[in-house]
């Protein structure tokens, strides 16, 4: 593949302009400036940018999600307990019933994986740390974009398999309907693009569905999967409410209450 210009890769990568940037900036994108404009050689580049320590396990992050959402359900912190202890008891509980099928997967995992998970995300919600928030929630999903013919969008956003989030969710706030966002279990992703007739975009063609792939399909898209999915557009509208979605979603965990409120609704 050549190299590209900014607004080229931006419609390449389903992306801002200005997330195009910020990656060039921050390395994961490999670009040179030639004749005062940035040119970016996606094939030699990063797909996300690079994180610190080891490999994140997709199924980490979603067990500590399961972990910090059964804690909330549960009840008010009391005087005294953390997060993280009424995590921790959740994590016994959720062990023992095998109640999710995030649940059920996660066993695949150690005994310590599940505790550092826990304790990462657990400690993040409490200092309200943004940026530690989003760099754990990057492992949730692989982020892939395609393209669909216009006239199929209705139909799959209305497809059971999928989980509609990020722009395509309503609490967004900054909704577009000319694309469809969601977040869709790895078992169904072949089924969905033969049925949809799914291709990935080439040069100058902007996609219209990003698909987060998961481990499983959550049941519903929450703050901090929003918060994490606006994130990653890039854009100055969906990163300012991707900070107020984590706020809220911080505020939800350490008070016992839903994040909305439809937040104990479920998908069927």
């Amino acid at each position: 593949m050549s190299k590209l210009s900014v607004p080229q890769a931006a419609k390449r990568l389903g992306v801002t302009s200005a997330r195009v940037r910020q990656r060039v900036d921050d390395g994961s994108l490999v670009a040179e400036k030639i004749g005062g404009r940035w040119l970016v050689d996606l094939d030699a580049s990063h797909a996300e940018p690079p994180q610190r320590g080891r490999p994140v396990s997709p199924l980490s992050v979603w067990w500590s999600l399961e972990c910090a959402e059964a804690a909330r359900v549960g009840a008010r912190l009391r005087d005294g307990e953390s997060l993280l202890d009424r995590m921790r008891d959740a994590e016994l509980e959720l062990v023992d019933s095998d109640s999710s099928e995030v649940a059920a997967e996660a066993m695949r995992l150690g005994r310590s994986t599940r505790g550092r998970a826990v304790r990462r995300l657990a400690g993040a919600l409490e200092g309200r740390d943004h940026k530690a928030l989003l760099s754990w929630l990057r492992g949730r999903a692989a982020r892939v974009a395609y393209v669909a013919s216009p006239a199929d969008l209705p139909a799959l956003r209305a497809d059971i398999r999928l989980v509609l989030s990020g722009v395509s969710h309503g609490r967004s706030g900054v909704e577009d309907p000319r694309i469809v966002e969601a977040y869709v279990g790895a078992a169904d992703v072949d089924g969905l693009v033969g049925d949809y007739w799914l291709d990935k975009p080439v040069v100058d063609e902007r996609p219209n569905v990003v698909l987060h792939v998961a481990p499983v399909r959550p049941p519903r898209a929450d703050a901090l999967l929003l918060a994490a999915d606006l994130a990653e557009h890039g854009g100055p509208r969906e990163r300012q409410r991707a900070r107020e979605l984590l706020d809220e979603a911080i505020d939800a965990l350490l008070s016992g209450v839903p994040d909305d409120p439809a937040a104990d609704e479920v998908v069927a």
